[in-house]
């Protein structure tokens, strides 16, 4: 019997004003190892607010480090995932 495969996945934008300076995503799997991309969008715009876009991006990394211990820690006690 195939047991089904359980993953997360993040899609977040940085955005000044009404545009988006960096696109961000993840894909976080029950099991294995997680993938994330961050793209800069605009390079003028991400270079004018490096300061309010690197907060996002690190913002998002936070977010996606804490899924993923979360999903270690289940893992390792065997229970499901919490995400």
């Amino acid at each position: 019997m195939l047991k089904g495969s359980k993953s997360v996945s993040l899609s977040f934008q940085s955005m000044v004003g009404d545009q988006v300076a960096i696109y961000m995503s993840a894909q976080i799997p029950e099991n294995g190892k997680s993938n994330s991309n961050m793209t800069i969008q605009d390079l003028e715009l991400y270079e004018a607010n490096k300061t309010e876009c690197r907060k996002d991006m690190n913002e998002f990394n936070n977010m996606l480090w804490e899924l993923e211990d979360q999903n270690a820690k289940a893992e390792e006690s065997g229970t499901e995932e919490v995400v």
